[in-house]
């Protein structure tokens, strides 16, 4: 259950700012059966009135998998000093949760993630629909995998075409994940899920550079098979999934 926490890897609007605001909290909830209903119309209320200025929530909900049905409440843009600060309406708030939001609710959790740009592409292209790759990373390999993310985003940085340009994602790292790290890549579909069909952007142009092609051209053939290697042995579990931003449900 520890990775669905990660899903709510959805501050895709956040932004770097001198203060490190690359943060985000989410917590991950599962109505009960047949409350799911009532469970959106008390947090929509919760919401209008304690996320509307300050702490504002992004609602995302899981449309496929184990986690189906899920849904990850997640207040992005954050440091590690707004840690140290609590509501002028703790109490109250609080409150408010015990009565209208807990009693519907069979399972909720919580994770904190780092939004790490550097691993991320086209951060520009926004969308309301997203598909999800949550990974699971062997710790003695984690920082080389990290250093073969950082040839990806290179190598994809010189590929040309629709499709190179309509591809965007946010790289995740969650925090104090022990002896096994998380890491929560989210595509942006800014034309939704219909995107994902093949040939959605036209076909690839004949003879046009592959990745492999970039990436031997920059690296060299024995690194490429490095990677292949590396990223078998270094991903110990991979979930992928559809999610889409509850509008409603968010901070208006």
């Amino acid at each position: 259950m520890k990775k669905i926490i990660l899903l709510l890897f959805i501050a895709f609007s956040i932004t770097a700012f001198a203060q490190k605001t690359d943060l985000t909290t989410v917590n991950t909830v599962k109505p009960k059966l047949g409350q799911k209903m009532a469970f959106e119309a008390a947090y929509k209320v919760h919401t209008a009135k304690f996320h509307k200025a300050e702490e504002k929530i992004s609602v995302y909900e899981i449309m496929t998998g184990t986690y189906a049905g899920f849904y990850h409440l997640v207040n992005g843009g954050r440091s590690y000093a707004d840690f140290d600060k609590a509501r002028t309406d703790a109490s109250t708030h609080s409150l408010d949760l015990d009565k209208t939001f807990f009693p519907y609710l069979e399972e909720t959790r919580n994770g904190i993630y780092r939004l790490v740009d550097s691993l991320s592409f086209h951060q520009e292209i926004q969308g309301e629909s997203y598909l999800v790759n949550l990974r699971h990373i062997k710790a003695s390999l984690q920082e080389d995998y990290r250093l073969e993310s950082a040839r990806t985003v290179k190598i994809l940085s010189k590929l040309k075409g629709t499709f190179w340009d309509n591809l965007s994602f946010n790289l995740f790292e969650q925090l104090w994940d022990g002896s096994e790290p998380v890491v929560v890549q989210i595509r942006n579909l800014k034309d939704g899920f219909k995107s994902l069909e093949p040939n959605y952007y036209g076909a690839a142009t004949t003879g046009a550079p592959t990745f492999k092609d970039e990436y031997v051209k920059a690296y060299g053939t024995a690194d490429w098979d490095k990677r292949v290697k590396l990223l078998e042995d270094a991903v110990v579990k991979n979930e992928q999934y559809i999610m889409k931003l509850r509008k409603d449900l968010s901070s208006q």
